[in-house]
């Protein structure tokens, strides 16, 4: 079976590892301190904090950003459900925009629909890696947190995404862009937000009993996490060189990547539409290839309380294809032939 997905891990992770177990460091130390330096420094932020996960960098942006009970985050439907966590994590309100379809990104029109007096933040994932019209909607003055989850190493002209937020979030869960088994980051030009989550991720030896977190990251995953960071240009390459290959040699319609002249993707998601999802998934699994639904769910679809035509069109219509560096090139035969063979 050819999975999915699979981290890109090899030598350089193993015997990173390693020296940091010898050292005696594995808990957050100077290999915590380098990773922040080096994140800092790649997407273009004055400052960045390593924290234990993804969805924990997302609770802890939203806090030092201010948000509490009752406050409206604007976040898309169709995306990862740690959003929607978050956001309930500071008792606060998701409210569900709709997506463009040139990029399943948020659209700046729905987005704007959806302001009212309580709205506090914005989130805007690059998801699947595709940049999005962030820039469209900075301009309408709500504070916006950037997620690259699945978008690092991606750009916007020169800038990589990650640089336009007042926050940026990061993960460094085992399959994405730069896996390290679990982890996340915050970065921002703020010396305030930063000195906020620095504050709230370490609960002992304070003065004050203020409620805090426990959401440092280990030495251990800092380490794979520099290692894979190094590796990215390699990642961006393959990646970009399987879908060439795959996607000159099948006939279903592609959605992701979309390459043009404002936006470089990472290539991190292949997302195709086909007629019948359900089934495209089923006989690749019958035929040894794991296709899945890119988005297990659209967020608004668990209470139905909306409509949101773009979003649900999408998830009707979209498969993912496995796409990782370490495919060979008799799985990426054999993915061309499974899709060749399907509708």
């Amino acid at each position: 079976m050819i999975p999915h997905n699979k981290p890109t891990l090899g030598i350089e992770e193993i015997n990173t590892t390693s020296n940091i177990i010898k050292s005696g460091m594995i808990a957050q130390g100077e290999k915590v301190k380098e990773l922040e330096l080096q994140l800092a420094n790649f997407i273009g932020k004055k400052y960045c904090s390593a924290v234990s996960s993804g969805t924990m960098a997302l609770s802890l942006a939203l806090q030092s950003i201010g948000v509490k009970e009752n406050d409206e985050v604007i976040i898309p439907s169709y995306t990862c459900s740690a959003l929607y966590h978050a956001v309930k994590f500071n008792h606060a309100i998701p409210i569900y925009a709709d997506i463009e379809d040139e990029t399943c990104n948020l659209s700046p029109e729905s987005v704007k629909s959806k302001f009212t007096n309580k709205t506090k933040v914005i989130i805007f994932p690059h998801m699947f890696g595709q940049p999005g019209y962030i820039r469209e909607i900075q301009k309408f003055g709500i504070p916006i947190i950037e997620d690259i989850a699945q978008s690092v190493g991606a750009k916007i002209d020169d800038n990589q995404t990650g640089f336009f937020g007042d926050i940026s979030v990061m993960s460094f869960y085992a399959t994405k862009m730069l896996g390290a088994g679990e982890g996340g980051a915050i970065l921002t030009n703020s010396s305030k937000i930063h000195s906020n989550i620095q504050n709230l991720r370490t609960y002992d030896e304070l003065e004050d009993l203020t409620p805090r977190y426990n959401a440092k990251m280990t030495d251990i995953t800092a380490g794979i996490a520099l290692v894979q960071l190094g590796k990215i240009s390699g990642f961006l390459s393959k990646r970009k060189t399987i879908i060439d290959k795959i996607s000159t040699n099948i006939r279903q319609k592609i959605n992701i990547p979309v390459e043009k002249k404002s936006f470089s993707p990472n290539f991190y998601r292949f997302i195709l539409s086909v007629d019948n999802v359900a089934n495209f998934i089923t006989s690749g699994l019958e035929s040894g290839v794991q296709f899945r639904k890119p988005v297990f769910k659209p967020l608004h679809l668990y209470t139905r309380e909306e409509i949101l035509p773009a979003t649900e069109k999408m998830w009707k219509e979209q498969v993912s294809v496995p796409l990782y560096p370490k495919l060979t090139d008799l799985e990426i035969e054999k993915i061309i032939e499974v899709c060749s063979n399907l509708n």
